[in-house]
């Protein structure tokens, strides 16, 4: 298998996940700006590396599954019983193994990207190199996926770009409707019953 066969078979799973663990780790690290480094680091970590296990144990289920159902599709066209024990069945299960693992070191390789500013800079400098950071991982994954699959690079890691700045718009706007209504006291009666019950 050629390097270029090789990016393709794994660049779905190295895209989905550290794009996920990107923007799922930039939306911890907005939504706790106002903390010290050192919690925003721990929060961003823990949490990226909880969402690489999750993604890893879930693409590996859902992988498997599609596996399965090929491997029957086959089975009935060459009227077998079974491929279970086989090579073709032993390849095809490495496969969604490596697949899944791919996914899971990815999501957490994503996830240290909007956090690595905080080890060297104050809170204030380091969410805007946070959010330029993981943007610019994203546009190099649109790039990447463009190559691959020959569409514009320009417009695909400009689109990916984009949704990382999106993300963090929305991160922001929840994390200030959230902090104006504790201000006003408007959420926190009814977080404080949530909490009785």
């Amino acid at each position: 298998m050629s390097l270029l066969e090789q990016i393709k078979e794994y660049l779905h799973p190295i895209t989905r996940g550290a794009i996920d663990g990107s923007l799922s780790t930039l939306g911890i690290v907005i939504g706790a700006v106002n903390a010290s480094p050192e919690i925003i680091i721990a929060a961003g970590m823990s949490g990226g590396i909880a969402n690489g296990f999750s993604n890893m144990f879930a693409a590996v289920s859902a992988e498997k599954t599609e596996m399965l159902g090929d491997l029957s599709e086959i089975e009935d066209a060459m009227l077998k019983d079974t491929l279970r024990d086989t090579i073709i069945h032993e390849m095809q299960s490495k496969k969604v193994r490596s697949r899944g693992f791919i996914d899971g070191v990815a999501t957490i390789f994503g996830a240290l990207v909007p956090v690595v500013p905080y080890f060297f800079l104050g809170t204030g400098q380091a969410i805007f190199l946070s959010i330029g950071l993981t943007s610019l991982l994203a546009f190099f994954l649109g790039f990447a996926m463009a190559q691959v699959s020959g569409r514009n690079i320009l417009y695909l890691g400009l689109k990916m770009a984009i949704i990382a700045i999106i993300v963090a718009i929305a991160s922001t706007s929840v994390r200030q409707l959230i902090e104006a209504g504790f201000k006003g006291s408007l959420l926190h009666p009814i977080l404080g019953l949530g909490l009785c019950v």
